[in-house]
């Protein structure tokens, strides 16, 4: 590996030789403090497709300044280049992201897609390669960029691979990797400009390109930007909670300053700058900070940089006592060369020297009359009045920044002269006793209207707000007010005419409201902000509940360390619901045990944090995409009905968590936090159908038509608890997260469950399937049984007996699918050894599955066209459909199968001791139903119809046995009743004779190669004589008898035979 230090130009020159004359295939590009490697990578690309296509076929260009999300992502984008976003490759990225989402990966972490990798190496298998890639993933992770394009790198001297990480790679992570390592390392400043610029023009051109071109800006205007965010990050040095996060980065919350400053303008500029805030925040670090300052104290530009440079700039510091650093930027410009733009000053901590003197001494008159952005500090010890006429020198300031400073009320002084102000911030000033003498600037009996018509954002820190403006009656001089922020107690507004400040807060959006502020105050503000979007409320000890009307506008809910709220209203239950809410905060309010968000339907962010009481959670009817129910541990009830959107139930931990509902979440992939703790007593999961109208009521009644009131008791005895679950899912994997609640509550004395998959692929597909009930025309029209399953179903509408009563505790049913993940979840089959009863109908997979089902006692299958055995043992080479696996029918007492055209017989060697109950129907390739009767000791009913292959019902296990009329009668104590009908190929119930001493009733139609009837072992001619037989004459009459001392014969029966067992005949005339 090889490394090397030098500047852009030459590191561009060094890569683009050494990769068309093929020196090197692995090269990696360092940038300098985290700026020009994005723009080296784009050039170089471009270069090599306009003059290296001898070298490079192909080029791969995925270069971009915003960090990708995941390695996927990236796969993604390196697809998109090449075209190869098919629908089948579309399809490939969902079908694994839909997979991870059920499995709970995280986002940050999905891999790459193998299908993918497929597709992406036959494109490019053929062809010389160059991938030039930003290899940036979010949160620091990094590729080996020979995964990507995956194989090319030694296939082919001629592929090779460029990419950068930004500031995020290591020596060591690019040496087990690359070949030659390029760190850009400018010559000088006016080389380090250019870097700086190049990177700003990448991230307007991503932000162009992301929009689809609806938010255009210039390189110019990001640098500006990138300028404005080095003051900002200067002045967190001095105060990190001047609107900075803890890390000191400028991010959204500063990024407002660009537009009040001017920077951007436009009807865009605030969708460009919520933009250009995760791009511009990695760029802006200390080390650029430091870069620029030292050379900015020395450097003379010259006049090709000047366009590059920041506005001018003065910055003023003291450390010391009487030590006055000056630190002032370049001009861009020759108007701007004796006047400054922004302004940024730390006062001494001692009053010698005075500032004010330092800087009117250094700096006044036309010097100040074009600055935009004032930033002024005052130690907390050290406040000093603002001198009259300070602003007179600083008449167009746009953003005016003061801390620790004494300030006269708004209405008077000199702040009377900043008619184009558009930004103030107070923190921890003083404001000075209104002097009775004192007036504002404007003549006597003449008042101007709107002294402050062009303020949008007044926010003020513990800076005495009553008193700064006027008791509330300085917001009537602010018509266009945007956003209002006060951090204190106070008193604001709460005599104020609401008739008369309305008109005045028509257009404020953002209200934030910090400290002791009381209801009465809350209502009066919100009340009068009529497009109010956004209300944040923070550390407010004495609100208590906060239960009123809120605007139909308001977008943005955050409430922060509220510690005596004890209820949150949103809305009254007679108003309309908030039509526009998005987002809702809630934290560190402990007394709260309530919260209802029930019928936001824009709600797609919710944040709740530390809330230690909260024992119920309502969130129906809301867009809400991911619920984290993590820091909520002792919360009860969950409440999400209707919630379409919803992907994703997350939490680490609920250890107290006893009722979950959950209905129409069409959505929805995970319910996490099941595995640690909670113990549930009812789950209400229904993800199918969305439904209509969103009444959790009506909802939580369908639920085997319980009260609200009865599923929501709660018991504190564990064991004795009843654990009752309803889902009904249209995807088994959701399973690999419910699993855990099952696991607990199974081992329970009592749980009661009833499990519905239905799959949605049939649907999709067009296939009418049809249901037992309903008008059942095809299966589809490529199956090959489609004729006898025309012939099956009109004959199953006419001829088609109740089936058996299913048990409703421990209940499956599976409908419809035409995949395997039934049997190939684990989590779902683990469940399933639990049922007491299953349905299974309308799947047309082909799969092979092994369950132990020792708690199963009636299963049904109905129109499945690919099965061929039931139980059978694992080792069974060509079986297409195998269900039940070895031992699995153990408890078994009741089958029922209709409409399963491959069916050979239902088990090949599986005993089933417990068997009361034989349904078969439309069955045309069954040829026997069970290989013994010898255990089937509790048989009470058997019933087949319409099996035209069917030659036995029970295969001899006596074959051995040289005469088989020797062999003792096979007891079946218990049959009451037979019905057969329809089976043209049956020759005999059973080879040898089988006696069964309780049978009531024989129907017999269609059988006529049937030729004996069981024995019956009775001696008593009046008790055979109730056996009630009905059957056509004709086949009664051809039946074989043992004779009447083996009480087998005719004459101990009264048959009943069919008056409509022959066709009819032609009409015949005399």
């Amino acid at each position: 590996m090889n490394f090397r230090e030098c500047d852009y130009d030459e590191a561009k020159s060094l890569v683009l030789e050494g990769l068309l004359r093929g020196y090197v295939q692995k090269i990696c590009v360092e940038a300098w403090k985290g700026v020009g490697a994005t723009a080296l990578l784009r050039e170089v690309a471009e270069a090599v497709e306009t003059r290296g296509k001898r070298v490079f076929e192909t080029v791969i260009k995925v270069v971009r300044p915003a960090p990708f999300r995941n390695r996927r992502e990236m796969q993604r984008a390196v697809a998109e280049h090449l075209n190869l976003l098919s629908p089948s490759v579309t399809a490939a990225f969902d079908a694994e992201d839909e997979d991870n989402d059920f499995s709970g990966e995280e986002l940050s972490s999905r891999d790459l897609v193998s299908e993918v990798l497929r597709e992406i190496n036959r494109a490019v298998k053929d062809r010389r390669v160059l991938l030039v890639l930003c290899n940036n993933i979010a949160g620091g992770q990094l590729i080996q960029p020979l995964r990507l394009p995956y194989s090319i790198i030694g296939r082919s001297r001629g592929n090779a691979v460029l990419w950068t990480s930004g500031m995020n790679i290591t020596r060591e992570v690019a040496s087990a990797s690359a070949d030659f390592i390029l760190r850009i390392e400018p010559s000088g400043r006016t080389t380090a400009l250019d870097l700086v610029y190049k990177e700003a023009v990448e991230i307007a051109r991503y932000i162009d390109e992301s929009s689809g071109g609806r938010l255009r800006t210039a390189g110019q205007v990001v640098l500006r930007c990138f300028w404005y965010c080095l003051l900002l990050l200067r002045r967190a040095a001095f105060n990190r909670s001047a609107l900075l996060p803890d890390d000191g980065r400028p991010l959204e919350d500063a990024v407002k300053y660009f537009v009040c400053d001017g920077i951007l303008q436009g009807d865009a500029a605030w969708e460009i700058v919520k933009a250009l805030a995760p791009l511009i925040g990695p760029i802006v670090n200390d080390q650029q900070l430091q870069y620029w300052h030292d050379t900015f104290s020395t450097w003379t530009p010259s006049a090709s940089d000047l366009l590059l440079l920041p506005p001018k700039t003065l910055s003023i510091d003291s450390t010391t006592q009487g030590d006055w650093v000056k630190f002032s930027s370049p001009s861009s410009s020759k108007e701007e060369e004796e006047g400054y733009r922004w302004i940024s000053v730390c006062s001494p901590q001692t009053n010698n020297p005075e500032p004010w003197d330092f800087f009117f001494k250094e700096y006044r008159g036309s010097v100040m009359s074009d600055v935009s952005s004032v930033f002024w500090r005052f130690e907390k010890t050290h406040e000093l009045a603002l001198p009259d006429g300070f602003f007179d020198y600083l008449s167009n300031v746009r953003v005016l920044d003061l801390l620790g400073c004494v300030v006269s009320p708004i209405g008077y002084s000199s702040f009377l002269r900043l008619r184009n102000l558009r930004m103030l911030r107070l923190e921890r000033c003083k404001v000075t006793s209104l002097d009775p003498n004192s007036h504002s600037s404007a003549p006597k009996g003449r008042r101007e209207p709107f002294l402050f018509d062009n303020l949008w954002v007044l926010n003020l820190y513990n800076s005495d707000a009553d008193a700064f403006l006027l008791a509330g009656k300085a917001i009537e001089l602010m018509p266009n007010l945007l956003e209002l922020d006060l951090k204190e107690e106070t008193s604001l507004l709460h005599l104020v005419d609401l008739n008369e400040l309305q008109e005045h807060m028509h257009k404020l959006k953002v209200l934030k409201l910090s400290g002791n502020i009381d209801t009465t105050f809350l209502r009066k503000s919100v009340s009068m902000a009529i497009s109010l979007k956004e209300l944040i409320l923070t550390d407010c000890e004495g609100l208590e509940y906060l239960n009123f009307n809120l605007l139909a506008t308001i977008e943005t809910i955050s409430l922060q360390r509220c510690a005596s709220l004890k209820e949150v209203e949103l809305v009254d239950p007679a108003a309309a619901l908030l039509p526009n809410l998005k987002t809702f905060h809630l934290s560190e309010s402990k007394l709260i045990a309530k919260l209802s968000l029930q019928g936001c339907r824009k709600l797609e962010n919710v944040d709740l944090q530390e809330l230690t009481g909260l024992e119920a959670l309502d969130l129906s009817c809301t867009a809400i995409k991911v619920v984290d129910v993590s820091k909520l541990p002792q919360l009860k009830q969950l409440f999400l009905l209707g919630c379409e959107q919803l992907r994703r139930v997350a939490g680490r931990k609920l250890p107290q968590l006893k009722q979950l509902f959950l209905l129409g979440c069409e959505q929805l992939r995970r319910v996490a936090g099941l595995n640690k703790g909670p113990r549930l007593d009812v789950l209400y999961l229904d993800n199918y159908n969305g439904g209509g109208a969103c009444d959790v009521d009506q909802c939580l009644d369908s639920f085997q038509n319980q009260r609200l009131s009865e599923l929501t008791k709660v018991s504190n005895d564990v064991d004795q608890r009843l654990f009752h679950a309803h889902v009904v899912v249209r995807d088994v994997r959701l399973f690999r997260s419910l699993y855990y609640a099952f696991l607990d509550a199974l081992r329970r004395a009592k749980s009661s469950f009833h499990i519905h998959v239905k799959g949605s692929s049939t649907a999709k597909r067009g296939t009418n399937i049809g249901t037992t009930t309903g008008s059942n025309a095809t299966i589809t029209s490529a199956l090959c049984y489609a004729d006898v399953l025309n012939t099956m179903t009109d004959r199953h509408c006419q001829h088609h007996p109740s089936p058996p009563a299913m048990p409703l505790n421990n209940h499956i049913e599976v409908d419809g699918g035409h995949d395997s993940r039934i049997v190939e979840e684990d989590d779902f089959g683990n469940i399933m050894r639990f049922a007491n009863s299953l349905f299974i109908h309308d799947n047309t997979s082909k799969f092979t599955m092994g369950i132990q089902f020792r708690h199963l006692k009636c299963f049904r299958i109905e129109r499945c066209p690919n099965l061929e055995f039931i139980f059978s043992r694992r080792d069974a080479a060509n079986l297409k459909f195998i269900f039940f696996s070895w031992g699995a029918a153990y408890s078994l007492e009741s089958i029922w199968l209709s409409q399963l055209p491959r069916l050979k017989a239902l088990c090949k060697q599986e005993k089933i001791g417990q068997l009361k109950h034989i349904y078969l129907e439309f069955c045309p390739r069954l040829e026997y139903v069970l290989p013994s009767v010898s255990e089937l000791h509790d048989l009470e009913t058997i019933n087949i119809c319409y099996c035209g292959d069917l030659t036995a019902i029970f295969k001899s296990d006596d074959d051995h046995k040289k005469d088989k009329r020797e062999a003792a009668p096979q007891l079946l104590p218990k049959l009451r009743s037979i019905h057969l009908q329809e089976l043209p190929k049956l020759q005999h119930i059973y080879e040898l004779n089988i006696c069964a001493p309780s049978l009531k009733e024989i129907k017999i139609m269609g059988c006529l190669n049937l030729r004996k009837l069981p024995l019956f072992g009775r001696l008593d001619a009046r008790s055979i004589r109730t056996v009630k037989i009905s059957c056509e004459k004709d086949w009664w009459d051809k039946l074989q008898w043992d004779g009447l001392e083996s009480n087998h014969h005719s004459s101990l029966f009264n048959p009943k035979h069919c008056p409509y067992y022959k066709k009819r005949m032609k009409a015949r005339y005399l």
